[in-house]
């Protein structure tokens, strides 16, 4: 049986309407009358019927707003539309809430019949595709998941002075039309973690059964924000306040705020999120990690220049930390984007530095797919270069010592060459040097002098602030080619010259 309800200020309209027709012979329970927009609107709430049969005009909420109201939620209510002569345009504007029917006043038992047999077979149809529809529901709750995680995701990411951009996902989210509320949970413990959500899905599902709820949890804390599905949130409130579990250390603490729309909500979670170096979405009972890359990356470069340690027991220590952090990263991207961080960091802390050769060392292992076989070549790479600021300090022969006070006086000239070097400047066979400058610095000539360019750079992007990529390219030897200089200091150091110069900024500015 469909369940309709009646709504119009007019109670003769409403009684009259309720005792005419014969409602089970069509297959249609009547849960009841109301005489205003507002009580009908806590009571679609209540009762969720499948029609809904309503006024335009009445005080308090019209037949418009609630229609656009209801729409807001995920409820699947059809609605027939009760209009005078003079109120047909009010009706065509129900009609883009995806309103298909109505009835023009004054009407006859036979008219309601009708419209009643039409939208009828509109529920049966819909409910004919119940389980596509099902089906269909679950797409769009992951749709939306996907989509709100990408934003945080996003937006953790962006400077603090940058603002997020919503217009990529403005199609998809309803960013400025609908409050939301933010419930946040205290003091629960991980291990409690799925009790609590299977309890809180459960909840859900007998109070509003459609209604996409996202949920966070971080260092204690679920939050849960979902768009407005009621006015009056009493009994939830009630509910979540009411949460406990066996042997918790701290009893669980609850408070709720409504924010005006989605994107004033989104901005305040990014801002608070932005604290944490991962955070979980909770979808069904899977949690699933989102990494603050930021915060991650910072803290592993933090502990490079102990790796460097010339007290084992800080080395050993420093090392661990880092490899508790790589263990801890599920996403291979991200990974290889750590590493990177991480060993470029220890390539700088070395006098002669070695960029270059960690970029193809990395190169390198691009195809192996298991985390575990990454992190064990990259904190091989790792110990291999600590092994280099071991031997780093000690002197080089003569004539190597004299190579390398060249290339420091004129690393600009991009015609430098091992070659001319060797035989113009020092009178040495070729391939004799060669083998003596890998042997000492443990590196190619070709990858030392592009890193000291790379250092160089750096220098004069630090001092200079300055964006003209060509000039620089110049002053280290690449030559009138600032494409050439961009490729090779992305490279080197991961990131464009220009976004290189605004992290120094940010940096000062910090």
């Amino acid at each position: 049986m469909l369940k309709l309800l009646i709504v119009d200020d007019e109670e003769i309209i409403c009684n009259t309407i309720a005792s005419v027709i014969p409602w089970e012979e069509l297959g249609i329970t009547l849960v009841g009358t109301c005489l205003d927009g507002v009580e009908a609107y806590h009571t679609i709430l209540d009762e969720s019927p499948d029609i809904v049969m309503t006024d335009i005009r009445m005080p308090g909420i019209s037949g418009l707003e609630l229609i656009e109201r209801i729409s807001n939620t995920n409820l699947n209510t059809q609605f027939i539309i009760l209009s005078g002569y003079g109120e047909f345009e009010y009706a065509k504007r129900a009609m883009k809430c995806g309103v298909r029917h109505y009835l023009l006043k004054p009407c006859d038992n036979q008219q309601i019949i009708d419209c009643l047999k039409s939208v009828i077979e509109d529920c049966q149809e819909l409910y004919a595709k119940n389980n596509y529809a099902l089906s269909d529901n679950e797409l769009f709750k992951n749709l939306h998941y996907t989509l709100i995680q990408n934003i945080i995701s996003e937006g953790i990411a962006l400077p603090d002075e940058e603002a997020f951009s919503w217009n990529s996902y403005e199609k998809y989210l309803d960013f400025t039309e609908t409050p939301y509320q933010l419930c946040r949970i205290f003091y629960l413990e991980k291990r409690h973690l799925n009790d609590a959500l299977q309890t809180i899905n459960m909840y859900f599902e007998r109070q509003a059964p459609n209604l996409v709820v996202y949920k966070i949890y971080t260092s204690n804390v679920l939050l849960l924000f979902f768009p407005n599905f009621s006015s009056n949130y009493k009994n939830m409130d009630d509910f979540f306040s009411a949460l406990s579990f066996p042997n918790q250390k701290t009893s669980i603490d609850y408070n709720r705020t409504t924010y005006v729309d989605l994107s004033s909500l989104l901005e305040y979670l990014i801002s608070k999120l932005k604290r944490f170096d991962i955070f979980y979405f909770a979808i069904e009972n899977r949690l699933l990690p989102t990494f603050n890359y930021e915060q991650i990356i910072a803290q592993a470069k933090q502990l490079c220049p102990y790796l460097l340690s010339p007290e084992t027991s800080v080395q050993e220590q420093s090392r661990q930390q880092l490899l508790n952090i790589l263990h801890a990263v599920s996403s291979r991207e991200f990974l290889f984007q750590l590493s990177t961080q991480v060993l470029l960091t220890l390539s700088t802390e070395l006098s002669s530095g070695n960029a270059a050769s960690i970029i193809e060392f990395l190169s390198g292992i691009q195809t192996k797919t298991s985390l575990p076989d990454i992190i064990s070549c990259v904190m091989k790479k790792i110990d291999e270069v600590i092994v280099i600021s071991q031997h780093s300090s000690a002197s080089y022969s003569p004539f190597i010592e004299e190579l390398l006070q060249y290339l420091e006086a004129h690393m600009a000239d991009s015609n430098l060459t091992l070659k001319w070097i060797a035989e113009n400047h020092l009178y040495m066979n070729v391939n004799y040097v060669s083998r003596c400058f890998v042997n000492e610095t443990h590196q190619k000539f070709s990858t030392y002098l592009m890193n000291l360019r790379i250092e160089k750079a750096k220098e004069i992007l630090s001092s200079q602030n300055t964006d003209k990529i060509q000039n620089v390219a110049e002053l280290v030897g690449c030559g009138n080619n600032p494409y050439y200089f961009s490729k090779i200091f992305k490279k080197c150091t991961g990131m464009t010259p220009s976004a290189y110069i605004r992290k120094i900024q940010r940096e000062r500015k910090n």
